[in-house]
């Protein structure tokens, strides 16, 4: 806003010096540079949600727009115009801006809050549907720094992987996770490519691997629920976490 601010004090200056001075046409660089801080107020306003300070924008932009396209020297009474409007625009963003509630993203995770692309991949995506929104949340947690909570939503994610990879290896889930996952475990290491085929001999030695990089993890989040993670141990699963369902992706479907 600090652009609009120079701007307005150059043209009350004119308006002042009307009649004393010949006048001059606005350098173009000026009228560019004012108008694309107000269309970059009112994209922050658009994503921010600020209807009062859209509306008002919104309400002049056209006709200031034609006003600053002219060419030529601004009458005193067009230069009010344009200072006017400038001054509306930045004295109700100003305000309407102190009444927002922002979070500050932690440093290094903010594109997990919003990413283009599912974060563990498109088979994944299609592969367990139903897990995308915890993987989602569990984005936004720790793009947020909220460790335990990204933590909570991947186990949650985790859910449909692992009753699809104890199915396959036909283990019946017990209340008992611990028990359960040593038995697919077990299960996995049975595996052996002279019977099974070597490719399913690499799958499986892979998915045994990543299973024990988030054991720890999913079996406290069904036993009690109470660990609390911080950020380095939060990323560890969530990366385990990535790789597990991405390596059951390219064999199992929920």
């Amino acid at each position: 806003m600090s652009y609009i601010g120079g701007a307005i004090s150059e043209w009350r200056l004119l308006q002042q010096l009307e009649g004393h001075i010949a006048p001059a046409a606005i350098p173009f660089e000026t009228r560019v540079g004012f108008m694309k801080s107000v269309e970059l107020l009112k994209e922050a306003a658009s994503d921010l949600s600020m209807r009062t300070s859209l509306g008002v924008i919104e309400a002049e932009w056209d006709d200031a727009f034609a006003q600053i396209a002219v060419n030529r020297p601004l009458s005193a009474h067009e230069l009010q115009r344009l200072a006017n409007y400038g001054e509306r625009v930045s004295t109700v963003f100003a305000t309407e801006a102190c009444s927002l509630a922002l979070m500050t993203l932690a440093p290094g995770h903010a594109a997990y809050a919003a990413p283009e692309r599912p974060l563990f991949g498109e088979q994944v995506e299609e592969a367990f549907p139903t897990a995308s929104a915890e993987i989602a949340d569990a984005g936004r947690c720790r793009a947020a720094g909220l460790w335990t909570a990204c933590v909570t939503h991947l186990m949650r994610a985790l859910e449909p992987a692992l009753g699809a990879l104890a199915a396959w290896v036909g283990v019946t889930p017990k209340a008992n996770w611990n028990a359960t996952l040593n038995q697919i475990e077990a299960r996995l290491r049975e595996i052996h490519k002279g019977v099974d085929g070597d490719e399913a001999e690499r799958w499986a030695s892979e998915a045994a691997l990543q299973l024990r990089a988030v054991k720890n993890a999913w079996r406290n989040h069904a036993m009690h629920g109470r660990t609390r993670y911080e950020e380095d141990d939060a990323v560890r699963v969530f990366d385990s976490t990535k790789y597990l369902m991405q390596t059951l992706a390219g064999r199992l479907t929920e």
